[in-house]
Order: C-alpha cells, then structure tokens, then sequence
C-alpha cells in the first residue's frame, strides 16, 4: 500500500494482452473500468486464467484499481462521456439511484434526425465495428434520446416511460428489444465495450495534472468481433 507509482496504465478491462502491455511498458498501476473479478473466489490457482494473471500482477509489483459503477454512476464518468461523444445536450439521470439524484444512465433531446442517419452517426462517433438498429419504422424522426454505456437493459422501461424515441445501449436480448419496439421505443446496441471505453479519457485529464505521472490508455476490447 506504499508502494510510490510512477507509470499507469487507464484500460476497460483486465486480461493477458493488457498485462503483457503493462508489463512491457513498467507499468506500477493499471487502473480499468470493470473489475477483474466480478465473484469472490477462495484460492489463487496459477494453473487458472484468473490466477496466472494475479500471480504475474503481484510478482511485478503491478497495483490493480477498479471503479466500475462509481464511474458509472460519476458526474463525470461514463455517461457524461456518452452525451459529449453523441451531441446529447441538456441530460439528466435516466435511473436515479442515490439521494444526490445519481444514477444510471441518461437522457436529453438532439437535433431532429432519421433514425437510421442517427444509427450510423452512433457507430462513427463510438469507433464501433457495427451497430445494431431496433425499429418499427426506418422513417422515424428522432429527437428524444436516453442512454447508458454497457448492459443497460435493466432500463429500457426508465427510458419508454420517458418517452425517448431511442435508447442507446449495449448487451440487448432478443425479448428485450421486442419490449421496446411494442413501446414504441428504438433501440441501437452499440456494444457493452464501444459506449464505455472512451470514458477513460477523463480519468487520464485528472491524472495528467500530476506531472510527475506518465499515463497511458490502451484500447484493448477484451470481446473481439468477427464480423462474417
């Protein structure tokens, strides 16, 4: 816990490619979005994935920080960073959380536009591969846009019952999208990594400030896509 850092390493996640990065580089601390465990385990198995990388962490003397949901949830965090790189303007929260009206998510107006030219739009700004567009009517003007970087699902009734015409998001099921159409309510899935990464950039504005800190991000999408 004492340790003094001096190169740090911003990535959304954690995994071998990441860590031979780190490695290569001197890296003292990687700081990513999403935590490396996301279940509590009871040994340490340098025969497993998990375990090798934790090995490899601790015998370089590599610190790991993960903020997940307190950077989802940040005034300046993933969701201010998905507003910004979409032109959303004048947002607030789509599910309120806490007492400080944080949450997850958001929702705010855009200049009118086709559904279909916003879609692609989306998919240019986030640097996705590809997009996925739910919609009943490829005609449609949308105004009204909700939000929410990675696995938003769970929101998909915050954002019909605010009436949006879309919402952006990533990780959407099949059954899921059909309660959204029957809603009148679009969806573009935009991928869980392409409207979360780009959020790390704040976290190296703050870092920079730091002189004495050299700071990296290495975009490194753990979920590679083969499009055939």
């Amino acid at each position: 816990m004492n340790d003094d850092i001096r190169n740090i390493m911003l990535t959304l996640d954690i995994d071998s490619h990441a860590l031979k990065y780190a490695l290569n580089t001197n890296t003292n601390l990687i700081i990513t979005h999403h935590p490396f465990l996301f279940s509590g385990i009871k040994s340490v198995d340098f025969n497993t994935y998990e375990g090798n990388i934790i090995k490899e962490l601790i015998t370089n003397g590599i610190s790991l920080y993960s903020m997940h949901t307190s950077f989802d949830m940040a005034d300046y965090g993933v969701s201010r960073k998905l507003s910004e790189k979409l032109n959303i303007k004048d947002y607030h929260v789509l599910h309120e959380v806490n007492s400080d009206l944080s949450g997850y998510g958001g929702i705010g107006t855009v200049e009118p536009l086709n559904i279909v030219e916003y879609a692609k739009m989306v998919k240019g700004q986030l640097n996705a591969v590809h997009v996925k567009l739910y919609c009943n009517d490829d005609k449609k003007l949308i105004k009204k846009v909700a939000f929410c970087g990675g696995s938003g699902s769970d929101f998909i009734d915050d954002a019909i019952q605010e009436k949006a015409d879309v919402y952006i998001t990533g990780d959407i099921k099949y059954h899921q999208a059909q309660t959204a159409l029957r809603n009148n309510l679009c969806i573009i899935d935009a991928g869980h990594y392409y409207t979360e990464y780009h959020a790390m950039e704040y976290v190296k504005e703050v870092l920079d400030k730091f002189v004495e800190l050299n700071v990296t991000i290495l975009e490194n999408n753990t979920v590679k896509e083969i499009i055939i």
